[in-house]
């Protein structure tokens, strides 16, 4: 009997630590003093703090879950932050003020929100609940206070180009039956009114569809709906954020073709003002040769390939466009102007054409001493040649030997020139046409020629009709 007894004190000492341990720093209540208010009025309430502990203690009343900013609460006079000091194992008390910020999103209807009590020295908070009833100002409709609960929904996103879903959630709360709402949408882009029935304790969802311009610049805005019975206000909803995007349009203009000329372009499209890119055409090192631009691009290389570059801004109608003009009629004038130059050189070329070589050099005591001069006269015409006169000169350094004068026929004549040398001349008397003559002489020098001389070009004539052509035969050098 002992044993139980002492379990017993033991059960009840465990409970009483227990319940100590578990006793709350601090007890909060809320005492009404004005809790039905019309949605211009103040609602007011006595906040009474009950300190359990031993040691003085100070407390903040903060808007935690007062829903702010679209209520807000106050003391008078006025505190920031709201505090009071609670004696050890005491309480304390203070006027809380309440009122509606948005009154115009405020139902008529039955509002719990709430204020956070915290204990400074621990960081402790406990909420405690405030409701608040706002009355309506306004005639009952059969009998009931209209509420109707709205919500809109709209993409946080829009492209302008698309059209826009927006959604209204309408929520009848009691049975009075509406035949005919106004729904008003409102935002800085658009603006529209509709015109619904809304049944006794009907939910009913309203979507309508609104196309923004095209260039719409990307900016944010907000939608809100208000929902009217004739000129009475039923509801409002909160504004909701949305976002105007922005977005850009690269399209290939179509290509312009005329004789050998090829112009193409590109075009940027934004609604955005300030949209800036960089555009990049592939090209070639040949095409290059024959390609302009407007405006003019900057011509880079990368990873081998070579591109022409736009650094690109809008214009004043928020678009941009570059173009290539590939011209390669130069290129067939100069193919044209060439063929003319061949021709007009075939046309008017002289119909004789001379060649001058040497052969069969003689060297002695370390210089040359002879040599076999060969000239060859050839008719590139289409016609016979008649009457051909041929010329060479020898110079002072040498002679021709007369008794081995050798060639396909014989000089017509050699003489001596005080200036120019030795003279010698031959008469071809007819050419056909293709056909070649080969002239040749020896000379020998006076004196060994160390080192090398030239002999100057040989010349053939002849009269075709009542004009003088000349040919003129190359230089050569002997020796060397």
């Amino acid at each position: 009997m002992n044993n139980m007894k002492k379990l017993l004190i033991l059960a009840t000492v465990l409970l009483l630590f227990a319940n100590i341990s578990y006793a709350a720093s601090f007890d909060v209540k809320v005492t009404p003093i004005n809790d039905k208010i019309v949605v211009d009025e103040v609602a007011e309430f006595n906040i009474s703090i009950q300190n359990n502990l031993n040691t003085d203690e100070e407390f903040t009343i903060k808007k935690t879950y007062i829903n702010y900013p679209y209520w807000d609460m106050f003391t008078k006079p006025l505190q920031n932050p709201i505090t009071l000091r609670v004696p050890a194992s005491s309480s304390a008390s203070i006027p809380l003020f309440v009122n509606p910020v948005y009154k115009n999103l405020i139902s008529v209807d039955t509002h719990t929100l709430g204020v956070g009590v915290a204990l400074e020295r621990t960081g402790e908070e406990q909420k405690a609940p405030v409701t608040i009833s706002i009355k309506s100002t306004e005639p009952l409709i059969s009998g009931y206070i209209p509420t109707v609960l709205a919500t809109v929904d709209i993409p946080e996103k829009i492209d302008p180009r698309e059209n826009v879903q927006i959604r209204i959630a309408l929520s009848n709360q009691n049975v009075i039956n509406y035949t005919n709402l106004t729904i008003n949408v409102n935002s800085r882009l658009f603006k529209d009114e509709l015109h619904v029935p809304l049944g006794p304790k009907e939910d009913k969802t309203v979507e309508i569809t609104k196309k923004l311009d095209d260039m719409d610049a990307p900016q944010d805005d907000k939608i809100s709906v208000t929902v009217l019975k004739e000129d009475r206000l039923i509801v409002s909803t909160m504004p909701k954020d949305f976002k105007v995007a922005e977005y850009s349009i690269k399209e290939v203009i179509p290509e312009e073709k005329s004789f050998l000329k090829i112009k193409k372009g590109i075009r940027i499209k934004s609604n955005n003002l300030d949209y800036k890119t960089t555009i990049k055409v592939e090209t070639t090192s040949f095409k290059n040769l024959f390609l302009t631009s407007s405006p003019r691009a900057d011509a880079i290389e990368e990873n081998g390939k070579r591109y022409l570059v736009w650094q690109v801004r809008l214009d004043a109608n928020r678009e941009a466009s570059v173009y290539t003009f590939e011209n390669y009629r130069p290129l067939v004038l100069i193919f044209i102007l060439t063929i003319m130059a061949v021709l007009i050189y075939f046309l008017f070329r002289g119909p004789i054409v001379v060649r001058k070589s040497i052969a069969n050099v003689v060297v002695s005591e370390g210089g040359i001493s002879e040599a076999k001069v060969v000239i060859r006269v050839k008719n590139r015409s289409s016609k016979q040649l008649t009457n051909i006169e041929v010329l060479d000169n020898v110079p002072h350094i040498a002679h021709v030997e007369k008794e081995l004068s050798i060639g396909s026929m014989q000089p017509h004549a050699i003489l001596q020139h005080p200036k120019k040398g030795m003279m010698i001349k031959w008469i071809i008397e007819s050419l056909e046409a293709g056909d070649e003559r080969v002239l040749s002489y020896k000379l020998k020098s006076r004196l060994p020629i160390l080192g090398e001389f030239s002999l100057s070009a040989a010349s053939a004539r002849c009269s075709v009709g009542s004009k003088l052509v000349i040919g003129h035969s190359n230089t050569v050098t002997v020796g060397g």
